[in-house]
């Protein structure tokens, strides 16, 4: 019996799968928390423990010194009920080094949280780290308590986690929970955080558990709203409330030791907005730009003179051309030329992350046009006339003086081409 073969469907009662359709690639949500505490409470090895980073320089056992001298941010990649998140762990320096250098620290930390806060970056929380083996909490941790809740604002102490760090390093385990317990009792400790209607939380020894408690949080840190919020007082950072603990810290040490140059430049450091602590951000940046950019430009000179007077002797020497020596020339051009361009890449990112940050940041003036950073004249913000302001309209293109041309500096003429100081 012969086998019927299938009837075939005619194209039209065919029913079409539609075709596979690409699925949108979901970003992960950035959350951003910073690490703080004193010399030693563990900070630096926490992030590591949680990002799995064993390349973050950590303390050694009864090293005095912090081994964070900058902010730094540490990123580790998690996925929780179903959304990817990126945690930006954020490793502050410490705040016990003296009053002196508090006020530097607290400096790099406003920065820090003002520019995230004008980008839209919230913090989703503080961790405060310290070492449960410590006897006792002095003068000096104490201060940075107070700094820390007046910096996040007492409304906003929920975002909080005091971590208790070091648990079972000695062998008086009794004596580290006494020490918690007085610690958590007394409000010129962490009292007054966890008793208050805004109450902060307590972690110890789970540290991937500690950072995601913080996944679903938001805040604006009081420090922000007085710095950099527009719509806010735009206080100097000596002004605001954390400023003001580190400010009376002056004071008394000013009473101890006299004046002396270190707290000149502190109240200095005080007496600074938003705006003049972006400035120097990126003239410093600069200037070690233009360093590193001329001694590369002074070492290429130098190797082409004796690529040439190599190829002079040789040719005196040997009676003819020195062609040995001559060819190594092109050679050395590409490397040259590669150090060069990247030279050239280094300062025309700086311009434009300055350009960005300028014009979100300082609200009263519009941002600056940073074509002052190929102007070595300038030092101050009171250098930077309507030349550069991105409202006057003689404001400098960028793109103009960066193609070509020459700015006049205190370290000689700075030739630009293609964006870039050569």
């Amino acid at each position: 019996m012969a086998s019927s073969k299938p009837s075939k469907v005619p194209l039209s009662q065919r029913t079409l799968r539609p075709p596979p359709t690409a699925q949108t690639k979901i970003p992960p949500v950035e959350i951003y928390i910073l690490a703080m505490g004193l010399t030693g409470a563990g900070k630096s090895t926490f992030i590591s423990v949680v990002t799995g980073d064993s390349t973050i320089r950590v303390g050694d056992p009864g090293e005095l010194d912090s081994v964070t001298d900058s902010v730094a941010d540490y990123v580790l990649s998690i996925k929780k009920d179903g959304t990817s998140y990126q945690i930006h762990l954020i490793d502050s320096p410490s705040f016990d080094d003296g009053t002196v250098a508090d006020v530097k620290v607290l400096t790099r930390v406003a920065d820090f949280v003002n520019t995230h806060y004008k980008l839209g970056n919230t913090l989703a929380g503080v961790l405060y780290l310290h070492d449960i083996t410590k006897a006792k909490m002095g003068g000096v941790g104490q201060r940075n308590l107070r700094m820390l809740e007046q910096m996040v604002g007492i409304d906003k102490w929920d975002n909080c986690t005091l971590v208790t760090t070091k648990w079972g390093c000695t062998t008086d385990f009794a004596g580290e929970e006494a020490r918690e317990k007085n610690l958590m009792d007394k409000d010129q400790y962490f009292g007054s955080m966890l008793k208050s209607g805004h109450q902060a939380s307590m972690s110890f020894g789970d540290h991937q558990a500690t950072s995601q408690e913080h996944l679903r949080r938001r805040f604006n840190p009081h420090i922000s709203q007085q710095m950099a919020d527009p719509n806010g007082p735009m206080l100097s950072l000596g002004d605001t409330d954390a400023g003001r603990v580190v400010a009376d810290g002056l004071e008394e040490l000013e009473r101890v030791v006299g004046e002396n140059e270190e707290l000149v430049e502190s109240r200095q450091l005080l007496t600074r907005k938003f705006n003049e602590m972006l400035f120097e951000k990126y003239k410093s940046e600069r200037d070690k730009l233009i360093r590193e950019q001329r001694l590369h430009k002074a070492g290429r000179w130098a190797v082409r003179t004796v690529i040439v007077g190599g190829a002079i002797v040789a040719t005196v020497v040997t009676f003819g051309p020195g062609a040995s020596a001559f060819a190594l020339e092109p050679a050395y051009e590409t490397y040259a030329n590669k150090q060069r361009n990247d030279d050239r890449g280094k300062m025309f990112s700086l311009t434009q992350r300055c350009k960005k940050d300028s014009e979100t940041h300082i609200d009263d003036n519009g941002g600056y046009d940073p074509a002052w950073l190929y102007d070595r004249k300038v030092k101050s913000m009171n250098d930077l006339s309507d030349n550069y302001n991105l409202r006057s309209s003689s404001s400098t293109d960028l793109s103009n003086i960066a193609t070509v041309g020459e700015v006049a500096t205190d370290l000689g003429t700075i030739t630009i081409k293609d964006d870039n100081i050569v």
